[in-house]
């Protein structure tokens, strides 16, 4: 039988146990720091390599946004090449277990997770909306937008209407995952690389739901379904009225399967056109106070009122009263957008030797030939100035239509018109016009919304002359918080010159110049209705011409308060109008003006409101 353990040995054994013990959890804490340690560089090293993927994609996106603009569709395709290599890779270098439970660590953890995020929208950006894109993109050749034997190739806009709706969805559905992905306390870094895609998607998002609304509704515009025939409106600027200018002249377009018509042109004269004791449409609220026997009783005024709506329905009527058949739609095009047309052609010829060039296209019709038809009898110079102006409209025409064109200059030129309301398209159809309204196409007077305070400029010729071919015009805008109601004081400040040289006066033909000595104003001298619109439930406090406080009517257009000033402008001189009002609802907004589009371009820019200058209601 062995014998006792003694106490002494006893001890010896569990300090032992203990000791090895100690080596065991030592080995096992050891092991542990070096698998946290290897698992944390793994991770670093991968955070550094999705950062840098990250960045690099970012990186090339402009450049891959002026490539598809400018229609190069190969290095637009080798760039998102790239550009999908470099967000596939920061895809898998934040996938994986370690990086999965590096998510889990304290203040590290959110970060990992955002990067991951981040990286699975930034490739789903590039595969869900940027491959659709490209690849419809790659299938269109820019040529085919040009007509071609007085036809336009509709298939191509068929084929890009499911890629455009494949890519609005995507864009949908990435906004709705990158704003629930939670960058609050994280990095700079990672935020700011949240935020700077958040700003591209706000960009994308719009352009692409107007591109989904407007293509599915070109090919019927243009006949996919059936003939369709539209009067097509030349405003005159020169001679300006609330939308545009008066509207000079028309022409009767008729498309069928792509193909264009040009069918007849018709000058706005009382030969054409009948004058109507009253207004062919129903006139809005206000309206007629706003503009006396202006609205919808004759057709050349039928741009008064800044509403394309409204300027199209006259037109529409007045057609059908006057030739017994609707149309169905109306175009309107200035001399201004033609001239940015024929950046895309050769310099056309006229019979008179005139030659038409994107710079000489505007001093010519508005100005030149004015100037040129001067014999004393009116009658018979408007019909030589009316020739004239129609067989430069066909020549243009036809070469849009049927001439050698640049497509990618083209396609500039109609966006830029578009943009500036230069353009402006209305359908009969209510289906169509309820979708371009939505979207805010059919040039309409703005509105508000929660963060931006939005008012509309607008001029009126008042003398029946064509002076304001020299009308140079600035809008300045001003809005500060000033009462303690939290209401926004806003002012809207107006500076016009006439820029017609008072040594050249006397050289100006009346049918520039207008009848100045019956509406008795100086000869040269610019006398405008200058008009604001404001938003509705506002308030339109007080208003000046010149420095000096003048009153202001009550008036309203519909749903909208209206100041109207009756402002003269001698040659060479320039006359400041201000405008005050009270926003309806408490807040800062910003403040932004929609303005007649002019012969020459109205320069908008914002300024500090000192409120020591502001009247109380």
């Amino acid at each position: 039988m062995p014998a006792a353990a003694t106490p002494r040995a006893h001890a010896r054994r569990s300090r032992a146990g203990i000791h090895r013990r100690w080596w065991f959890w030592t080995l096992i804490v050891v092991v542990l720091l070096g698998v946290a340690a290897a698992g944390a560089f793994a991770i670093a090293t991968r955070a550094l390599e999705a950062k840098s993927e990250l960045e690099a994609a970012q990186a090339l996106v402009p450049q891959l946004k002026t490539e598809a603009v400018a229609l190069d569709i190969e290095s637009a395709t080798a760039t998102f090449e790239t550009i999908t290599g470099h967000t596939g890779r920061a895809v898998d270098a934040t996938g994986g277990a370690i990086w999965r439970v590096g998510e889990f660590v304290p203040i590290l953890g959110k970060n990992l997770t955002a990067v991951r995020e981040l990286a699975v929208v930034t490739d789903d950006v590039m595969t869900d909306v940027a491959a659709p894109l490209i690849g419809v993109a790659g299938s269109i050749d820019p040529a085919s937008f040009a007509p071609k034997d007085g036809a336009i190739d509709l298939q191509p806009l068929v084929d890009a209407v499911p890629a455009v709706k494949e890519a609005t969805a995507g864009v949908t559905a990435v906004i709705d995952v990158l704003d629930a992905i939670d960058t609050d306390g994280t990095l700079s870094q990672v935020s700011g690389a949240k935020d700077q895609l958040a700003v591209l998607l706000d960009d994308l998002g719009p352009t692409l739901e107007t591109l989904n609304t407007v293509l599915p509704l070109l090919p019927p515009a243009l006949g996919s379904e059936e003939p369709r025939t539209y009067a097509l409106m030349f405003q005159n600027p020169a001679e300006a009225r609330s939308l545009g200018g008066t509207a000079l002249s028309f022409a009767l377009i008729r498309v069928d399967n792509g193909r264009i018509e040009l069918v007849e042109t018709r000058p706005a004269g009382f030969s054409n056109f009948d004058r109507y004791p009253e207004g062919v449409i129903p006139v809005p609220d206000g309206a007629a106070e706003v503009y006396p026997d202006f609205i919808g009783t004759f057709i050349a005024n039928a741009t008064t009122r800044p509403s394309f709506t409204t300027a199209a329905q006259i037109t529409q009527e007045t057609w059908k009263r006057q030739f017994g058949s609707p149309v169905d739609g109306v175009l309107s095009v200035d001399p201004v957008a033609l001239g940015y047309i024929l950046r895309a052609t050769d310099p056309i010829t006229l019979s008179t030797g005139d030659i038409l060039t994107s710079e000489s296209l505007v001093p010519f019709l508005l100005n030149d030939v004015y100037q040129r038809f001067d014999s004393g009898n009116a009658r018979r110079d408007n019909i030589a100035q009316d020739l004239v102006y129609a067989e430069a409209v066909d020549a243009t025409f036809g070469r849009i239509t049927g001439g050698p064109l640049d497509p990618n200059l083209l396609i500039e030129a109609l966006v830029q018109g578009w943009d500036e309301r230069r353009l402006l398209y209305w359908s009969a159809n209510e289906a169509e016009q309820a979708q371009l309204a939505e979207i805010g196409l059919n040039g309409e007077i703005p509105i508000s919304d929660a963060e931006t305070e939005r008012v509309g400029v607008y001029f009126h010729d008042n003398v029946g002359s064509k002076v304001n071919f020299y009308l140079k015009q600035a809008v300045r805008l001003s809005a500060a918080s000033c009462a303690d109601d939290g209401l926004q004081s806003n002012r809207v400040s107006v500076d016009l010159t006439n820029s017609l040289d008072p040594s050249i006066v006397d050289s100006r033909t009346v049918s520039v110049l207008g009848n100045w000595k019956a509406e008795g104003v100086q000869k040269g001298a610019q006398r405008i209705w200058s008009l604001l619109y404001a938003p509705p439930g506002a308030q339109i406090t007080g208003a000046t011409i010149g420095g000096s406080a003048v009153p202001l009517d009550d008036l309203h257009d519909a749903e909208f308060p209206v100041g109207k000033l009756t402002v003269t402008v001698p040659p060479g001189e320039t006359v400041t109008v201000t405008y005050d009002f009270v926003s309806p609802q408490a807040g800062e907004k910003t403040l932004e003006a929609q303005v007649t589009p002019m012969v020459n371009a109205t320069a908008i820019s914002t300024e500090a409101l000192d409120c020591a200058t502001v009247a109380a209601p």
